[in-house]
């Protein structure tokens, strides 16, 4: 799209090239398209020239819309109707940086989860209720691909091929881009509350702040409250009101985000780290893990061994 993120952009593409080289194969290919075939200028003001006709879009594997600044001023009517055609025929799409607006507006978003960057969040949001719009680097859900900006279009190629192929490709890639991990999905963010939620009270940023810093020992959200000044009904309905979550699901999904963390990328017993994480029992942490992640914390760990 006119004025995209060039950051975004090359973080993917260049995943897909390093791919390529490292094996030694030729494991991906790209085209690149611009809606009208004309050549495109980035937000850096440099240019891209299309490779492909957007006509042939059908002919891809997957179709990345990747967008920048004044991303609103860029969408179309007929561009709308293209990508809801493509959606129909099965297509896989995906978005890269604010790129998501464009599909949330083409009306290709509803019923699945979604992220966008964090400057972004609060308007998707606020225009567009009906999304699942999340603070994640990126989401996958079903034929959908969603990215913050940034690098993290790096973090979703970096994934998706290790799911395509194997961990050994995805970490020669980062070494050679001197990444010093592959970050997950449902990994957040970390963007302030100001910036996800505009026009949220300054007492809900200290309320997760506080979530944050006492991940082992949490707090009742009675507690948080009465430290806050405010009551606990309030503090329960600013959090639904701009989270779609109530305090204890919300400080729940940080918890357990962590434990993910550690599950993966540490070698802490699974007990351990239910501790470390504040739950009481290895059974409680186990029920809670399942129900949000579908998988036990033996299994996450055993799965991510082998993958």
């Amino acid at each position: 799209m006119p004025n995209f993120t060039l950051i975004a952009f090359s973080s993917a593409v260049e995943a897909l090239r390093m791919a390529n080289l490292t094996s030694e194969q030729e494991l991906y290919r790209w085209s690149v398209l611009s809606f009208d075939d004309a050549p495109v200028s980035s937000s850096a003001a440099l240019q891209i020239q299309p490779t492909l006709p957007f006509a042939q879009a059908k002919q891809l594997d997957t179709l990345f819309v990747c967008a920048g600044v004044h991303v609103k001023d860029t969408w179309n009517p007929p561009l709308g109707r293209a990508l809801r055609r493509l959606a129909c025929s099965s297509l896989p799409l995906g978005a890269l940086c604010t790129g998501t607006y464009i599909l949330a507006k083409s009306a290709v978003l509803n019923d699945h989860r979604c992220t966008i960057h964090w400057e972004n969040i609060g308007s998707l949001r606020e225009e567009f209720p009906q999304l699942k719009v999340t603070d994640e680097l990126f989401e996958i859900d079903r034929r959908r691909y969603t990215c913050a900006g940034g690098t993290a279009p790096l973090d979703l190629m970096l994934f998706l091929v290790r799911r395509d192929y194997n961990r050994e490709v995805a970490s020669a890639i980062s070494e050679q881009f001197t990444v010093d991990r592959i970050r997950e999905p449902g990994e957040p963010q970390y963007i302030s509350v100001r910036s996800q939620a505009p026009g949220a009270p300054d007492y809900l940023n200290e309320a997760v702040l506080l979530m944050r810093n006492n991940i082992s020992e949490p707090l009742f959200v009675e507690e948080i409250a009465k430290y806050l000044n405010v009551s606990t009904r309030q503090l329960e309905r600013v959090f639904r009101q701009y989270f779609h979550y109530s305090p204890s699901q919300y400080y729940l999904r940080l918890r357990l985000v962590a434990a993910r963390n550690l599950l993966r990328h540490t070698g802490t017993t699974v007990r351990g780290i239910a501790i470390e994480t504040g739950f009481k029992s290895l059974q409680h942490f186990s029920k809670c893990y399942h129900e949000y992640f579908k998988l036990r914390p033996t299994q996450e760990r055993a799965k991510y061994s082998m993958s």
